[in-house]
């Protein structure tokens, strides 16, 4: 849970496009140190991370906070009266909170004085995650042929043989959390499903997607990733009709969210019974607070699928994607041809299809979208299907069963992960005769 201390600044200051394109390439500046050092000792930074680095995170006028993560006792409001830095937020059970600077003081200043407190075990800039899409500019759009039977007789459920799924597993008695923007609890198809949530971004336990009509992110775009959540609800609840779904909202309608959101999701989503957790959001920044986080979920035996960015490159390559406790989704079409917008390289664990998927939408309705956002909660699904059978499967027996069964790619490209994802295969090793018809749920029709 995410204490509120006091009020958080008020609304930040739009950037134009390009200068948010030119911060996101720049890696994040946080600090890493032995807590055994002495106070004096400089700051242990990542290797390939220089001081101008820092220095352009820390002076963005969008970033007013320090998301620092305190070694086990340390008390966090003696940390902040150090400095005459405010309190913020304090992530539960997670040694994780934010500061703001005192009056004149400047991030990168206290940043470094944190780096050298034997108390601190990080500090970071409370930076910007979004979604792949939004970043790109990859929008939902509907072809006028969205419906129930469109969506679930869709070219990708076919492609990933879902129905030959069903007939092992539906996901029941497992419970996903969705990270993202927010969902609609009332669409028909997810109404079921639903299990409840909550909403960092506007401090309250309603994660229902909202659009306030307003340019945040000072892009020229409006609303863009309105809806974002919903349809990646959608494809899970698609792969695993009888999967609970744990909607977090962690991102506003133009797809950004701070970092300490996230990171408060994740604890949030392990503390409610979340075996799979789906991220199909991103940042060139790498975090220590987050990484501990998806450390923590690891060791818990929970499952934990990104996207891996829609660059269309190996280079740049987003974080969490990049992390070593998580699965990184790329993208491909329904025939398993590499999208061309798709990251690939050697954080990808494998391929789901991302290239015009229908899912769920807000009000009801369903659109099309494509990015590696849609290619994550297809894996993510199969994964709820997978610990159906095997409940205490770590990462890397899903991971390793998934890539075991997987769909050659088109053109014989190997540069996206073990291949392109085929649940009906990976379920197969768990068939018993018998099991002829699909084991949907009721409320869920294969039409």
């Amino acid at each position: 849970m995410l204490r509120i201390l006091r009020r958080p600044p008020g609304p930040t200051r739009p950037i134009v496009a390009l200068a948010l394109v030119g911060i996101l390439s720049i890696c994040i500046a946080s600090c890493s140190r032995s807590l055994t050092a002495s106070i004096a000792s400089p700051a242990r930074k990542p290797a390939g991370w220089s001081a101008d680095d820092a220095l352009a995170l820390a002076t963005d006028p969008s970033i007013s906070q320090l998301v620092v993560t305190l070694a086990p006792g340390a008390e966090p409001s003696e940390v902040a009266a150090s400095y005459g830095a405010a309190l913020v937020q304090c992530v539960s059970g997670a040694g994780t909170v934010t500061l703001e600077p005192a009056p004149g003081q400047a991030l990168l200043d206290l940043e470094n004085q944190l780096c050298t407190d034997p108390r601190v075990v990080s500090a970071e800039p409370n930076a910007w995650l979004e979604t792949a899409e939004s970043r790109q500019q990859s929008f939902a759009f509907d072809d006028g042929f969205g419906s129930a039977e469109t969506f679930a007789e869709q070219p990708a459920a076919e492609a990933i043989h879902i129905e030959e799924a069903h007939r092992v597993a539906v996901g029941r008695g497992v419970t996903v959390a969705i990270l993202d923007t927010g969902i609609d609890p009332e669409h028909p198809l997810l109404r079921g499903a639903y299990a409840g949530g909550v909403d960092f971004v506007d401090g309250d336990a309603d994660p229902t997607e909202t659009a306030d009509h307003l340019d945040n992110d000072g892009d020229g775009l409006v609303d863009e990733a309105f809806g974002h959540g919903t349809h990646v609800a959608g494809i899970i609840h698609l792969v695993a009709p009888a999967a609970r779904l744990l909607a977090v909202r962690v991102l506003d309608d133009d797809g950004r969210g701070r970092l300490i959101d996230i990171v408060a999701g994740v604890y949030w989503a392990l503390a409610h019974g979340a075996k799979v957790i789906n991220l199909s959001l991103g940042s060139l920044s790498g975090s220590t607070a987050l990484q501990q986080a998806l450390e923590q979920a690891e060791d818990r035996g929970v499952v934990v699928i990104t996207s891996a960015g829609n660059w269309g490159n190996d280079q740049p390559v987003e974080f969490p994607a990049r992390s070593s406790h998580v699965a990184a989704i790329a993208a491909v079409d329904a025939s398993a041809q590499p999208a061309a917008f798709s990251s690939y390289g050697d954080i990808v664990a494998l391929a789901a299809p991302g290239v015009g998927v229908r899912s769920t939408y807000p009000g009801g309705g369903f659109r099309l979208w494509s990015g590696t956002s849609m290619s994550a909660p297809f894996v993510a699904g199969c994964c709820a299907l997978l610990a159906e059978i095997h409940p205490t499967w770590t990462l890397d027996q899903m991971r390793a069963r998934m890539a075991q069964t997987t769909r050659a790619i088109n053109d014989g490209c190997d540069k996206f992960g073990a291949g392109a994802l085929d649940a009906g295969a990976a379920l197969a090793p768990d068939y018993s005769p018998g099991m002829d018809e699909p084991l949907v749920p009721d409320g869920f029709k294969r039409l």
